[in-house]
């Protein structure tokens, strides 16, 4: 009879065990899945740490973002890129920013940052999340109004973001009507600029006025630009030889102080002259600081000028 006491106790001891055992990996797979779910889940979107919703200062080196975090009414304390400084769309938000790489980790923890952005290419993440929670984005993972659906999200700015994306359609449906008088439906564009005095071309996801011009007022590109920069990387580098196969009615020459000189020195050449769009007049020069970005705060200033251009070079 002791004997099977002892062996029924034995057996409870393991049942009771078992169950505590159980509970203890159920309490913690909720808790785990409750951190989990205080992110939203978005595809090209990675999360370190907690996430802040109102961050306080923000060290961000995912630049193609700058002006949507501005937008969204967020702080944003760093710069890594002069253009960003420099940007015409940005006045005065970053003048008391401080210019940071994300290789200068003690200058980043100096900052004592609450939140770090970097796109997912960065060398340096590993580095970045042990100073403070990161949000690691992957560029191109969704078009340009996406991106601002996205991140009202994470930032509990939604009606925010909804907000400037329902007078964004507003005021792009109103620049198409205005155009139509002067450009046909079917006029293509070309966008470029240049890099050390090479030509580049680029997409529709590449900035250079791309969203603008492709997306939001629906113009196309002409083939070739379509079959080797827009189906492929979103931008291209180009010889003066061939140029003019790529050049659709218009081309839309992104210039400023660093590249004036290798676009004057191609405006000066026969190749250049005699494009079609060249002879025709229909060469956009636009100012390179302000559409190099696509984010809200640049485009809302990229439509307007490029409506006034379009208007000059037509009368």
């Amino acid at each position: 009879m002791k004997k099977v006491l002892s062996l029924f106790a034995a057996l409870f001891a393991v049942f009771v065990l078992t169950a505590c055992n159980s509970q203890s990996q159920k309490e913690s797979s909720t808790q785990s899945s409750s951190a989990i779910s205080k992110m939203p889940k978005i595809t090209g979107f990675t999360y370190y740490g907690d996430i802040p919703k109102n961050p306080k200062k923000v060290v961000n080196f995912a630049y193609s973002y700058t002006g949507y975090l501005l937008e969204l009414g967020i702080d944003v304390a760093s710069y890594s890129l002069d253009l960003e400084k420099d940007s015409p769309a940005f006045g005065q938000k970053l003048k008391d920013a401080k210019k940071l790489t994300s290789s200068d980790t003690e200058a980043i923890a100096a900052q004592e940052p609450d939140l770090i952005i970097a796109f997912s290419t960065d060398e340096n993440i590993n580095k970045l999340k042990e100073i403070a929670p990161t949000l690691v984005i992957t560029f191109a993972s969704s078009d340009y109004l996406e991106m601002m659906t996205n991140l009202g999200k994470v930032f509990g700015k939604e009606e925010k973001a909804q907000k400037w994306l329902k007078e964004w359609k507003q005021k792009t449906a109103a620049a198409r009507n205005e155009l139509s008088d002067i450009l046909p439906a079917d006029t293509t564009f070309t966008v470029m600029d240049f890099y050390e005095k090479n030509i580049f071309l680029y997409g529709n996801n590449w900035g250079r006025g791309g969203e603008l011009i492709y997306q939001a007022l629906g113009y196309k590109a002409p083939q070739k630009v379509q079959d080797d920069v827009i189906n492929k990387d979103g931008w291209f580098g180009v010889s003066q030889e061939v140029l003019g196969d790529y050049i659709g009615n218009y081309a839309v020459v992104n210039v400023n102080d660093s590249t004036k000189a290798a676009a004057s020195s191609l405006k000066e050449s026969d190749i250049w002259k005699n494009i079609p769009a060249v002879k025709a007049g229909h060469v956009l020069e636009l100012d390179y600081n302000l559409f190099y970005f696509s984010d809200p705060m640049s485009l809302d200033k990229q439509l307007p000028a490029f409506i006034k251009a379009v208007k000059t070079v037509n009368n």
